[in-house]
């Protein structure tokens, strides 16, 4: 008989996505284009009043400043976008070797950089923060809005949808040395409550209820017009025809989903 011989397979040395330069890269390279903005701002608006008293110029600096922060958050937005990879749903090894895992890491590092220029509802404004999504790549109904979405890319929501303040839309999980990325689905008219947090795989039916600080776990299936709360998430009542919530058995409600 032959003998056995084992081979080790060697994966590919690859390097990381230098992620810090890249983020300086984007910042300056906003910087850069916005201000070309600001002084032609600053010109035309010379033009118009040329006999401007230096303490009214004084007077406009925060407005100026205004312009110019703007000006660079709309930029900084649109490289963002030019720089996002693709992003395939799958378990995958946290490894640099692996093209996913990688794109995940850049896009992730990219998307918090928006996020700490705009903020997650940038003026107070749900409807800036729709836009901001969306150019990031989610999909997003008509009225649709969520405070916290981790992978945009990865993220449908349907008309009339909303996720309260703290509610954590998340298509991606960590565990040990492995990273899992599925896509949230949410259909219409879904109301998600504050603080609460959806995992990978979750699809949420048309006009459900999902209690606040509620967990609902990876790959849950909750079916439309249901009534659903606690850690974890389970069903506790239902929506009749006429919008009317019923809870099934509020002792049992009380007990876990603190109703």
């Amino acid at each position: 008989m032959g003998k056995k011989i084992n081979v080790e397979v060697k994966k590919p040395d690859v390097k990381p996505p230098n992620v810090p330069v890249i983020l300086a890269g984007v910042i300056v390279g906003s910087a850069i284009a916005a201000f070309p903005v600001v002084v032609l701002f600053c010109y035309l608006l010379y033009l118009a009043f040329p006999s401007l008293p230096i303490f009214l110029w004084i007077a406009l600096s925060p407005f100026f400043y205004v312009v110019a922060k703007w000006s660079f958050n709309i930029i900084l937005l649109r490289v963002v976008k030019s720089l996002i990879k693709p992003m395939e749903e799958g378990e995958y090894e946290m490894d640099f070797s692996n093209i996913n895992f990688r794109n995940w890491l850049l896009n992730t590092s990219l998307f918090t950089l928006v996020i700490s220029f705009w903020g997650m509802f940038p003026l107070g404004q749900a409807g800036l923060a729709r836009y901001v999504m969306k150019t990031l790549g989610a999909k997003l109904g008509e009225g649709a809005a969520a405070s916290l979405i981790t992978d945009p890319p990865l993220l449908e929501m349907g008309d009339g949808s909303y996720a309260g303040w703290g509610a954590i839309l998340a298509s991606h999980t960590m565990d040990g040395k492995r990273l899992s990325l599925k896509r949230v689905r949410v259909g219409r008219n879904v109301m998600i409550g504050g603080y609460t947090v959806v995992f990978p795989g979750a699809e949420i039916g048309d006009g459900a209820l999902i209690g606040a600080m509620s967990f609902v776990p990876k790959d849950t299936k909750i079916p439309p017009k249901t009534v659903w709360a606690g850690i974890p998430a389970r069903q506790i009542g239902i929506i009749d025809e006429k919008g009317n919530i019923i809870i099934h058995k509020r002792e049992e409600a009380e007990k876990f989903a603190g109703f």
